[in-house]
């Protein structure tokens, strides 16, 4: 979830322990310091970002929504910013600072685990990503409810507490929506896959930007990756797929060996692998296709859509006049290492 609607439900959550736990009078300044301690924790797990700053692409990725993302390790890391408070902001009792740091926390690492993405809930004792595939990382709708409400509490004092729970109500509401038309895509995209006899070993259904009704189907094969569009509003009998299938070669096989690409592969939920010839460089890649999304949509709605690489893509670069291979991710050189060309087999010579 983007960090700005992240910062619109720390100001819900605060506002709402405002007027249900009313500060002592000991403590003027209690509100707001309780205010932006949950503004700022709701944001601390996103810390992370700054792996990116060790200049390892891969590295970053790895533990992007990993520790400082874990239900484990959240109650220790709200004592960072409730330490910081206790001492500079002078508030007398310790544990409201770490409850309201530790709300925070939690409710970042929530709104994250709804979205796609994935998220390491119980890190470090486990890297599996977790994603309930509930809202797109981005969803003006919800983001404008949560500051319309906060801002008729503002304007609208005497009717504040109505209005500040009824933007906590809409976000349970809204939250129900979404969940129960995740479950109704699911379940349509499997009866499609039945009808068209697709075996699959893996499934999603994912959200796509600017609707809770419109899905994107992924169905992993023995040989690629199925891919369809629906909308719940629809009566959409047979879906369309379109088939990506994956390459099958020797620079494929010796890309599967790296590291790397084992761990890509932990990583990408629907990966799909393109192997072909750019200029004296063998190139193989992989792509994660759960970060699609239907361009019709976005024309659709007026956007304009510019052509930009794909994210997360995992690139085994042969230099097929010496030999060497680089491998790279989100188009950032990662590594170098020598490939070998099998024996008796030089068909890009």
């Amino acid at each position: 979830m983007d960090n700005l609607t992240h910062s619109l439900t720390g100001a819900l959550a605060a506002k709402l322990i405002e007027t249900s736990f009313p500060a002592s009078q000991n403590e003027p300044n209690e509100n707001r310091k309780k205010f932006w301690l949950l503004v700022a924790s709701v944001n601390l797990p996103d810390i992370d970002v700054a792996l990116g700053l060790w200049g390892d692409p891969i590295f970053s990725i790895q533990h992007h929504r990993g520790l400082t993302h874990s239900l484990l390790f959240a109650p220790l890391f709200a004592l960072l910013p409730a330490l910081l408070l206790a001492k500079f902001g002078k508030l007398k009792n310790f544990k409201t600072p770490w409850f309201c740091a530790a709300i925070g926390i939690v409710l970042h690492i929530f709104f994250d685990v709804i979205t796609p993405f994935g998220t390491q809930l119980f890190a470090p004792f486990s890297t599996a990503r977790h994603a309930r595939d509930w809202m797109f990382i981005i969803d003006p709708f919800f983001t404008g409810i949560l500051a319309l409400a906060l801002l008729l509490a503002k304007i609208f004092a005497p009717r504040r507490r109505q209005f500040l729970f009824g933007g906590a109500i809409f976000v349970v509401l809204y939250l129900g929506v979404e969940s129960i038309n995740h479950h109704l895509a699911d379940k349509r995209f499997e009866t499609a896959l039945r009808r068209a006899g697709i075996a699959s070993t893996k499934i999603s259904a994912l959200p796509q930007p600017l609707s809770v009704f419109r899905w994107m189907g992924l169905a992993q094969t023995e040989d690629g990756v199925e891919q369809t569009f629906l909308s719940l509003l629809n009566d959409e009998s047979d879906l369309q797929f379109t088939k990506y299938k994956n390459a099958s070669d020797e620079f494929v096989a010796q890309m599967l060996q790296a590291p790397e690409a084992k761990w890509y592969l932990t990583f990408a939920r629907h990966p799909w692998i393109i192997s072909e010839r750019r200029g004296e460089a063998r190139v193989v890649e992989m792509q994660d296709l759960q970060f699609s999304i239907a361009k019709r949509l976005l024309q659709t709605a007026g956007i304009p859509i510019p052509e930009r690489r794909p994210p997360f893509v995992f690139r085994y670069s042969v230099a097929l006049n010496d030999g060497s291979a680089e491998i790279m991710f989100n188009g950032k050189p990662a590594r170098r290492q020598e490939w070998k060309e099998p024996a008796g087999s030089a068909p890009w010579r």
